[in-house]
């Protein structure tokens, strides 16, 4: 399938997605959430350095870094997610 991108500006340049970057995941029980306190640190299932997630209306798009820019946090993409990426993450319930 070959994707006109001047067709798509045309009509739907102006629909507003959701952008999110996500540092990373943890699923944890409502016994755990309601020992947190000030403090407590939630490791999570990414490591120093690694890509992190950038999600369209909640559904995976791109990989990419979090980095500082002018004083605020920045996402640089670095990969794009192939279609065989996207279903893997699919089959393996990561993304709903």
């Amino acid at each position: 399938m070959i994707i006109d991108k001047d067709y798509i500006l045309k009509h739907f340049a102006d629909v507003i997605m959701d952008v999110h970057v996500e540092l990373g995941r943890k699923l944890v029980s409502i016994g755990d959430l309601l020992s947190w306190e000030k403090g407590t640190i939630l490791k999570l299932n990414k490591t120093s350095g690694e890509a992190v997630d950038m999600l369209v209306n909640g559904k995976p798009l791109a990989l990419g870094e979090v980095m500082v820019l002018d004083e605020k946090f920045a996402f640089r993409l670095n990969d794009i997610q192939t279609k065989a990426a996207l279903t893997e993450m699919k089959k393996d319930n990561l993304y709903d």
